[in-house]
This record gives structure tokens, sequence and C-alpha cells, in this order.
């Protein structure tokens, strides 16, 4: 398995889909593996719950119209950007 994501992965992949850098599925296929791993060694839990969120970016709710949608990227991002400045 690639290196483990840190929140700066995270943010680069959140910013590239906002972007059209990268499309719903391309984000969604890059956290799947960590998700899906019997064990992802991923010990930063904003990390975790980001890689969560982004595995479903790519969820439809019809064969039109996905779950998540610009809103829900930007708390995703603001998630992270909340807690690096916390820290």
């Amino acid at each position: 398995m690639r290196s483990v994501p840190d929140r700066d992965s995270v943010r680069e992949r959140l910013l590239a889909l906002l972007s059209g850098r990268m499309s719903r599925e391309e984000v969604a296929d890059w956290a799947n593996p960590w998700v899906t791993a019997d064990d992802p060694s991923i010990e930063d839990s904003v990390v975790w719950e980001a890689l969560k969120e982004l595995a479903g970016a790519d969820l439809k709710v019809s064969p039109s119209a996905y779950l998540h949608g610009e809103d829900d990227f930007h708390a995703w991002l603001d998630a992270i950007e909340t807690a690096n400045a916390s820290e």
C-alpha cells in the first residue's frame, strides 16, 4: 500500500475535487483502499474521518444525483483546516 495519507494529502484531494482537477470517482478511488484495509495504520482521527467521507464522494442517490455535494466537500475541507489551526 502507498504511504499513509496525512492531513495535507487529504486537503490537496479536497481542493482538487472542488476545483474540478479530480473527479468524485478519482477521489473515492484514492480513499477507498485505506477505508477498506484490514489495518490501515491511520492514527490521525481527522485523516481517518476525512478518508471515510472521501470514499463516499461518488455515492449516488439516483442515476443522476449524488449523495454529497459541493457544500459537503467544503465542510470536509473546513474540518481539516480547523483541526490544523487548532494544533
